[in-house]
């Protein structure tokens, strides 16, 4: 065999193995990126909850069919921060995004309701007891701003704290 014959057997091979590994490595890696990308695509946004801002009639819709106005106070056993956290889970089960929000009066008084994002008309509270749109700012009187029989203490709201 002359050595012509051998430097192209050899460059054949040596293409060949270059041509496989490359094809090996390319395949490889886009069949790793693509199994990546799925399983990242799961974990990440395809798993647990997937919450949307409702829009406004939605949550009207979504407050008169849930019966958690319905139950009853209890103090010390079933209060507003059990009200509030009873329409955020049922509105989170059936994948609208809800909050839960703190006000403060002054002293040792505070109050908890719901709030949601609507795609429509904005951020709206709900007084989860009465499921009633509500106005919540510092500075003003609850009972006054909503229409609600004025309580024994100062209901002037100091703090607002939306929590999602």
């Amino acid at each position: 065999m002359g050595s012509l014959t051998r430097v192209a057997l050899v460059l054949s091979g040596l293409i060949l193995l270059f041509i496989t590994g490359f094809s090996g490595y390319t395949v490889g890696d886009f069949q790793g990126y693509n199994r990546g990308y799925d399983d990242g695509v799961v974990e990440g946004a395809g798993s647990g909850y997937t919450l949307r801002n409702p829009t406004y009639s939605e949550l009207r819709r979504f407050l008169a069919d849930d019966k958690t106005d319905s139950k009853q106070y209890v103090e010390g056993v079933y209060t507003c921060t059990d009200f509030a956290a009873d329409v955020n889970n049922n509105a989170e089960a059936l994948g609208f995004r809800a909050a839960i929000v703190f006000i403060d009066f002054p002293g040792e008084r505070s109050h908890v309701v719901a709030a949601f994002e609507t795609v429509d008309r904005g951020l709206v509270f709900i007084e989860p007891q009465y499921d009633d749109e509500i106005k919540v700012r510092p500075g003003i009187s609850y009972s006054e701003a909503n229409d609600y029989k004025r309580p024994d203490y100062n209901d002037t709201i100091t703090n607002v704290v939306v929590a999602w």
